[in-house]
């Protein structure tokens, strides 16, 4: 623990399980307060009870007044936000010729147009000048934003335009925000034990298939990723925004 995020005031998407919650517990452990949002509040309660230093915030990133509401809490008990991770997302799978419009909306909702709506709903806590260090926001993309994975046997189109789309959101978000002292980057994962992924991992053929592709040899945990984001949000990454750091074990070499 090095306290790199002392007397700050973070937001975590999606932070029950998975990525969302290594996130959110890493950023404690650098010192932060934290204000973990999610649609499953007894999750929230049951990760997050002991802690002082949570909010715990029952909310729909894909619903613009549940998003006030809960932002409203924020600006109570927190006043202000040094950083953002717009960690929320969804995984479908399904073939392009089978694919319904209801599940390709139902994707871009959520990790796509979700990160729009929180960071919107988030700006006003953002733009509060803290003077000595800049504030972040981080958004959870993937490497299939990037590449696209589907000879592993799940063709997921959808959410291979959905991170594609939210990797520009950032891109673009870093040039509005940089006036104002917001720095915007990506962290694009690779194949990480979480619940969404825990199913395929259990069949050995796609386990190996990800460890032959994977040059560092392991498949990735959610500290992995949640190391990357703490970086980004905080002063040590000072001069970055803009760009994509990927935490994928080098994946994206090949």
């Amino acid at each position: 623990m090095t306290n790199r995020l002392e007397n700050r005031f973070a937001a975590v998407t999606g932070a029950a399980s998975g990525n969302g919650r290594a996130i959110a517990e890493k950023l404690l452990q650098e010192g932060a307060k934290v204000a973990a949002i999610d649609l499953n509040k007894d999750a929230l309660d049951k990760v997050f009870g002991d802690h002082d230093d949570v909010l715990r915030i029952e909310a729909n990133v894909t619903d613009e007044a549940s998003l006030h509401d809960g932002f409203g809490i924020v600006k109570r008990e927190f006043g202000r936000l040094d950083a953002l991770v717009n960690n929320a997302g969804i995984v479908k799978f399904g073939t392009f010729e089978n694919l319904s419009k209801d599940e390709w909306d139902q994707v871009f909702a959520v990790n796509s147009t979700g990160p729009f709506l929180v960071s919107r709903e988030a700006r006003e806590l953002l733009n509060v000048d803290q003077g000595d260090h800049t504030r972040s926001i981080v958004n959870i993309t993937s490497v299939e934003a990037h590449i696209v994975i589907s000879s592993s046997g799940h063709p997921q189109i959808h959410y291979n335009a959905s991170k594609g789309a939210l990797l520009q959101l950032t891109r673009a978000l870093a040039v509005e925000g940089a006036a104002t002292g917001i720095r915007v980057n990506a962290v694009a994962p690779g194949y990480i034990e979480t619940p969404f992924t825990a199913e395929a991992l259990k069949d050995d053929s796609v386990k190996n298939w990800l460890l032959e592709r994977t040059p560092l040899g392991r498949i990735g945990k959610p500290e992995d990723v949640a190391n990357g984001v703490a970086f980004l949000s905080s002063e040590e990454a000072s001069w970055i925004t803009g760009t994509t750091l990927f935490i994928d074990g080098g994946w994206t070499v090949y």
